[in-house]
């Protein structure tokens, strides 16, 4: 299964532990899990699980726009996106979770 998680929220957040769980548990089923971070939830990337995840298999994405704003540095493991790419994800995907 093509699974999308969307957060918006930052990583002091209950929906943090919560995406992680949701990206854990779909690695584990050997899905293909697709992570997008926006507004807020860009401060996500300076979070070790993230980068962990990403280790693990699952494919990080984020708005380039909102975390620039941030002042958030690209990480190599994680991709340059925009609203444009997150509507591709969705549109590609079997199941989207989205958590702000």
């Amino acid at each position: 299964m093509k699974l999308l998680l969307i957060m918006a929220s930052n990583p002091y957040s209950a929906d943090f532990n919560t995406l992680v769980k949701f990206a854990r548990a779909g690695l584990k089923r050997n899905d293909k899990v697709n992570i997008f971070f926006m507004a807020n939830g860009t401060y996500c990337l300076l979070h070790d699980d993230v980068k962990k995840l990403a280790e693990e298999g699952a494919k990080i994405y984020y708005c380039a726009h909102n975390a620039n704003q941030r002042k958030i540095e690209p990480q190599p493991w994680a991709e340059s996106s925009s609203m444009y790419g997150l509507s591709k994800l969705i549109s590609e995907s079997e199941k989207v979770i989205s958590l702000s």
